[in-house]
Order: C-alpha cells, then sequence, then structure tokens
C-alpha cells in the first residue's frame, strides 16, 4: 500500500510538471524509478533501518572471513583452514540436518575470542553488536553451581526464544572450563538432528563453546614436533582432535565433564589453538600499533616481546600470554616514543568535547572530572614516594600508556605487593589524585576492604552476586571507573574469579563496555 501511494503521488506530480517544464518530468520520472527499485529491495521500509533477521542484515562474507584468517589471526594454520570451511559449507546449506557446533581449544591468548569475533563480523553486518549473537561467559552469568537448575530453565528458554526470532542466531559460550556440570547438556536437545522441536527448527543457529580445557595436550603435541625438527604447519588436525576430545570429555574440572554433546557426536569440530611463538607475538604487535593508529615500530615491539615469559625453562619456544596481553604493554613500552599517524591533511587525530553548565557544579563523567595529568603524576611519584624507582617508573608507565590510549583492548589491571608501610595505598591515592579532580573523593573511586566490605566465608556467593552488580553499576554509569581491592591477602578464595570477566578483553558484556576501567590490587 505505501508503495502504491507514494508512486501514485509521484505520478500525480509528473503529469502537473509535465504542463510546465519537461525537465522536471524527467526528473519525476527518475525518481519514480528510483523509489520503485528502493521499495521493491526493502517491501518494509522498516528492515533498511532496524536490524532484522533478513539477508540485509544477515549474509555470509566468505571472501572477508578467509582474508580476516589470513591477515589477522597468526600462527594457527589449522584454525584458520577448519573454521573457513565449516563456516563456509554451513552457511552454503540452504537445509543443514543440524546446528552447527564449533569447540575451540587453547591456552589464553591464543585467539579463541578473536576468532569468534571474526566469524559475527563476516556473518551479522553488526557484527558482535547484533542482537542476535548471545555471549555467555561462566563466571559472569552462571557463576553459583547451586543455582544450576535455574540456569538450565534460564537457557533453555533464552535459546528458544532468541532462535523463534531469527533462526541465524549465533550462541557464544566461554569459559566452558568454569562452566557448572551439567549445564551444557540442557541445551543438547537445540544441537541435535531434529527437524523441529515444539514447532520450533535450531538448524540453522551456530554455538561456539571456548575453552582453555586441552591446552596441556595440544601444547605436548606441538612440543613434540619441536623437538623432532619439525615445522608446527606440519600439524594436522587429526594429530590433535581426537586425543584433545577424550582429554575434554574426562576432565571432571570441565563444563565438557561426561557431556552427552561429546558422547553423542554432536560437536561438529573440536577445534585446536597452538601455543604462540617470539614471531607471531611480533606479529601481533605490529598489528596492534597499526590498529590504533601507531606508525609500526619492529624495534621496540621487539623489546616489548624479548621482555615476555617463554615455557617450558630450558627451550623457551611459547609465549605464557600470547598476544592478549599486548595492547596495554605496548602502551607501557612507547609512551614516549610512539608516533600518532597523521590524517589526510597532516593533523593528528583530535577529540572535542561538549560543555554541560551543569557538569561545572556536579561530577560528572568527562574531561571536566576526569582529566589525567600525567606531569603531576611523575612529579608526586617522584617527590612523595620514597624508596621505590621501580614502582615509580612501572606505574606511570603503565598508567600514562593506558590514559592514552584511546580504545584500549581491556581494562587497566595492576597488582601491587610489599609489606605494610611501603606504599601501596599511597600510590593508589597519587593515581586517583592526578586522574579525577575530586581524588579519591571522587563518585568514581570505589574501594573495597577484604576484612570490612567480605568478612564472612559463608556470606561468598552474596559477596560474588553483589560485587558484579556493584562493578556493573559504576562502569555503566562511568566507563572510567576505578575499582581499588585492598587487603588481598585476606580476601575470601573465589571472590575476584566472579569479576574476572570485567577485566578481559569482551568488547562488550551485558551491553556494558568495561574497556576504559582501572582495577588495582594490593596485597
Amino acid at each position: 500500500m505505501l508503495q502504491v501511494f507514494l508512486i501514485g503521488v509521484l505520478l500525480l506530480n509528473i503529469n502537473t510538471a509535465a504542463a510546465f517544464e519537461p525537465i522536471s518530468t524527467s526528473i519525476a520520472v527518475g525518481m519514480a524509478a528510483a523509489l520503485t527499485g528502493f521499495l521493491a529491495t526493502y517491501q518494509n521500509i522498516f528492515y533498511y533501518f532496524e536490524e532484522c533477521c533478513r539477508p540485509e542484515w544477515i549474509s555470509f562474507n566468505k571472501t572477508g572471513l578467509e582474508v580476516d584468517l589470513d591477515q589477522k589471526l597468526f600462527g594457527q594454520h589449522i584454525v584458520s583452514r577448519v573454521v573457513l570451511k565449516a563456516i563456509t559449507g554451513f552457511m552454503k546449506n540452504k537445509n543443514p540436518k543440524k546446528a552447527l557446533v564449533l569447540s575451540l581449544h587453547g591456552w589464553t591468548g591464543t585467539g579463541k575470542n578473536f576468532v569468534s569475533y571474526l566469524i559475527a563480523e563476516n556473518i551479522y553486518k553488526k557484527g558482535m553488536a547484533s542482537s542476535f549473537i548471545h555471549q555467555f561467559v561462566a563466571t559472569a552469568h552462571f557463576p553459583h553451581q547451586s543455582q544450576i537448575e535455574n540456569y538450565k530453565s534460564q537457557l533453555q528458554h533464552w535459546i528458544k526464544g532468541n532462535v523463534t526470532n531469527c533462526p541465524q542466531s549465533m550462541f557464544i559460550f566461554d569459559e566452558m572450563d568454569k562452566m557448572p556440570l551439567g549445564l551444557i547438556d540442557s541445551i543438547k536437545p537445540y544441537l541435535d538432528y531434529y527437524e523441529t522441536l515444539d514447532d520450533i527448527s535450531y538448524r540453522q543457529a551456530i554455538f561456539i563453546f571456548l575453552s582453555n580445557s586441552g591446552g596441556e595436550n595440544i601444547m605436548q603435541v606441538a612440543l613434540d614436533f619441536w623437538r623432532a625438527g619439525k615445522d608446527r604447519e606440519e600439524i594436522e588436525l587429526k594429530d590433535l582432535e581426537m586425543a584433545l576430545s577424550l582429554s575434554v570429555f574426562n576432565n571432571k574440572n570441565s563444563g565438557f565433564w561426561h557431556i552427552s554433546l561429546i558422547d553423542k557426536n554432536l560437536v561438529d569440530f573440536f577445534v585446536p589453538f597452538v601455543p604462540l611463538e617470539y614471531k607471531h607475538l611480533v606479529q601481533c604487535g605490529m598489528a596492534e600499533m597499526d590498529a590504533q593508529g601507531l606508525v609500526p615500530n619492529h624495534t621496540l615491539v621487539d623489546q616489548m616481546v624479548r621482555d615476555m615469559v617463554f615455557f617450558p625453562k630450558s627451550e623457551k619456544i611459547f609465549s605464557v600470554t600470547g598476544c592478549k596481553t599486548i595492547s596495554n604493554k605496548l602502551s607501557y613500552y612507547g609512551e614516549h616514543v610512539f608516533k600518532q599517524k597523521t590524517t589526510a591533511d597532516g593533523a593528528g587525530a583530535g577529540v572535542s568535547a561538549g560543555w554541560n553548565i551543569y557538569s561545572y557544579f556536579y561530577e560528572s563523567c568527562d574531561s571536566q572530572w576526569i582529566d589525567f595529568n600525567s606531569t603531576g603524576l611523575e612529579v608526586d611519584l617522584n617527590r612523595k614516594l620514597f624508596g621505590q624507582h621501580i614502582v615509580s617508573r612501572v606505574v606511570l608507565k603503565a598508567i600514562t600508556g593506558f590514559m592514552k590510549t584511546k580504545n584500549p583492548k581491556k581494562p587497566l589491571v595492576l597488582s601491587l605487593h610489599g609489606g605494610t608501610g611501603t606504599g601501596k595505598n599511597f600510590v593508589s591515592q597519587l593515581i586517583a589524585k592526578n586522574l579525577y579532580k575530586k581524588g579519591t573523593d571522587s563518585g568514581f573511586f570505589h574501594q573495597f576492604v577484604a576484612t570490612a566490605h567480605f568478612p564472612h566465608q559463608s556470606q561468598i556467593e552474596n559477596y560474588k552476586s553483589q560485587l558484579q552488580h556493584w562493578i556493573k553499576g559504576n562502569i555503566t554509569n562511568c566507563p572510567q571507573s576505578m575499582f581499588i581491592f585492598d587487603e588481598m591477602d585476606k580476601m575470601q578464595p573465589g571472590l575476584i574469579d566472579s569479576i574476572k570477566p570485567y577485566l578481559d578483553y569482551y568488547e562488550k558484556l551485558d551491553g556494558v563496555f568495561n574497556r576504559q576501567a582501572i582495577f588495582i590490587f594490593l596485597r
């Protein structure tokens, strides 16, 4: 009706214009033709502006995924090959027999979350921001084993509801090694070969599981190849897949322990991420500099990587942290020497800020109240902190580098250690003083003391829930919040693990952007 009405109006204008000006007639005819073509493509105009479960918003880009895996993922030849084939084959199949299930395994920093991100970017127009991508993190969404039955019911309803809304939904489950035992088995029916289940087809959905479990087996195979003088590129999926699936299935500390997904062969591919070597970290560093708009500097990246920890101790082949810490370490190593790339007119990127009269009187999360003073911190550390030359140097570089990074990949996390009276709390106060206009009195500065705020072991589950809500709420209010945790040696065991997701590399978690926050632990 909308299409007919609009064209009718244009034709009416054509008849009127024809009596006066032939050029107007031609323009009107052209407009009518263009509008007809537009409406033929977007018969409901809302499809164009509002994300919906249609090809305009969900369209697999095979070439894009292939290029991304080739140019942005380093040292993972098996992953690149398996993921590209698995996703391409599934997306090309108009009538798949079951949902696609991938299980990505390997140690931290090897690229599991990054690969999930690349898949999303090349299927959904909005990438990870798509409302059809659903990410679950074990320690954030399922922290209490005692709530397992509630979690099962909630998870089933969530998956059923979202697949009903869009059959081409994607579900990512991170920290599978910390998932409550038995939880994932509750969604087994949605991953099986049923044509429909309660009149809903789950066959076009994608499920991706991420886990550190199996990393030991993967490392041992890679180490055996290295000691035998073979290239890591000679490792094939068949060298790892069977041993990987068995080790994961039999690991009592894993959310995969004896689950029917493995027993019934519902996981399509176990994808192994091999530990990264020196050359791969250099590639990560150079790519990260480019991503941050910095002029690549191989000498500095090389220095940074050489200072990182590798194992085994005797050979020092594989990185302990992989590429995960590269972003913040770049800020530390390159504070004074990295140069910003210039824009087309030769000027560096700039940021303009608006001004609100209310923010003049009331503290708000903007540059009037949060403005890092690098010189002030340097002077304070030099003149007021005594006998701590390492602390002064590391803290100044870490804070300065982090605050200068416009798009950090994760929050800054510092852990200060030493005997009482050596200056740990004082350093935290100096950081706050030179970051917030109100210093430690700022509403964005939050301090927790173990014996005062978390005194009872019996209340550990309540503390976990309260702490998660506190951090999430305050970062929602101000992304540049600072959280201090004092008396870490007296903190209830397991409590800090509950906030691990907010310190990780997720772009967003439950719609909240955590990457600009600062966490400081004192022990």
